[in-house]
């Protein structure tokens, strides 16, 4: 088993809050009521799901690659803290899809988070990242390093988003022929559509089981759309130009640069039946103990559950975020 370096746990218990003016500890969850937003960009908009006080800096939730916003509707209810907005990438879930001619790289998520921030004009965001999201916390925690006050990281996915400089070229010539196979498809064919049963074995058996039935559901509130004219056939919102994934990966080297310039507070928690296994696991740890050097407060803890714990577990992750939060910031007068 990989050893962390002095100072980094792994337990069951941890998390994050914004900053304190802001995020004072709450005293209860906050609840199951939210409210759906649109953020304009110029392509068209992000929609988001805002939970709790809209009068206060909220935490902000980012979600994985072809997933969408929903994948905090059993973790939101559960945080003590006051304010939430997770919002759906570009191409996901509600968000308006890029224009057609362009793939989706990774630093434009980075742009996006960065814009939402300027729109709400927040000079620190604290941020609580799954999968890719959690890529995106990452690097963007590293570019802007006094942007971020904390960073919550469940199981991140940031050594699978790594590439092999040697595979470099085949990746990208791939990603190329399969992009404009997919434009293709947009332009002159309608999405293939499906029952919803049927809808539900794609999302569930698509994520390798990660993603449990009544999770699929979930997930599929905002990321299906019924197809025009028939009443029984949906189809998936998402960008099928999202699986050309191989498109804007950085090499091993940039991630264990950046790591030391992350400074915010940060939590790793990570499903043990979830994705950072085997080698992925040295070279996570290895980043994250480069993380530890460098920031106020670092903690890991390991938790029984598949890489969408917090969806399909969000009890067992909850009191992780909330001990951490109160670890953070003291009870309030």
């Amino acid at each position: 088993m990989y050893k962390l370096t002095s100072g980094l746990r792994r337990s069951l218990s941890s998390a994050l809050i914004g900053r304190r003016n802001q995020h004072q500890k709450a005293t209860q969850t906050i609840g199951e009521e939210f409210q759906e937003i649109n953020i304009p960009v110029p392509w068209g908009h992000i929609a988001g799901k805002w939970w709790g006080q809209k009068d206060i800096q909220p935490v902000v939730g980012l979600h994985g690659w072809e997933n969408n916003a929903g994948t905090f509707d059993n973790l939101a209810p559960l945080l003590t803290i006051r304010s939430f907005l997770a919002f759906d990438w570009p191409g996901h879930g509600l968000s308006s899809h890029i224009p057609l001619g362009r793939p989706y790289y990774f630093m434009d998520s980075v742009l996006v988070l960065r814009q939402i921030s300027k729109y709400f004009k927040w000079d620190k965001i604290s941020i609580i990242g799954h999968s890719y999201g959690s890529c995106v916390g990452f690097v963007y925690a590293a570019v802007f390093p006094d942007s971020v006050e904390n960073y919550v990281s469940i199981d991140c996915a940031r050594t699978l988003m790594a590439s092999e400089i040697e595979q470099e070229g085949m990746q990208l010539r791939l990603a190329s022929d399969m992009l404009l196979n997919f434009e293709d498809k947009l332009v002159n064919s309608n999405p293939p559509c499906y029952d919803y049963d049927h809808m539900v074995d794609l999302l569930h058996i698509g994520s390798l089981k990660s993603v449990t039935k009544d999770s699929s559901k979930i997930l599929l509130r905002r990321g299906m759309r019924k197809t025009v004219g028939d009443t029984e056939c949906y189809h998936f919102s998402r960008d099928l130009r999202l699986q050309c994934h191989a498109v804007g990966r950085f090499p091993n080297e940039f991630l264990l640069k950046m790591a030391p310039r992350i400074h915010c507070n940060h939590l790793s928690i990570r499903g043990l039946q979830g994705l950072i296994i085997g080698k992925k696991e040295d070279e996570y740890f290895r980043t994250l103990n480069l993380i530890q050097k460098s920031s106020n407060k670092v903690e890991h803890h390991d938790i029984e559950g598949t890489h969408h714990v917090h969806l399909n577990n969000a009890e067992r992750v909850a009191p992780i975020i909330n001990s951490f939060l109160h670890s953070l910031y003291p009870p309030e007068c």
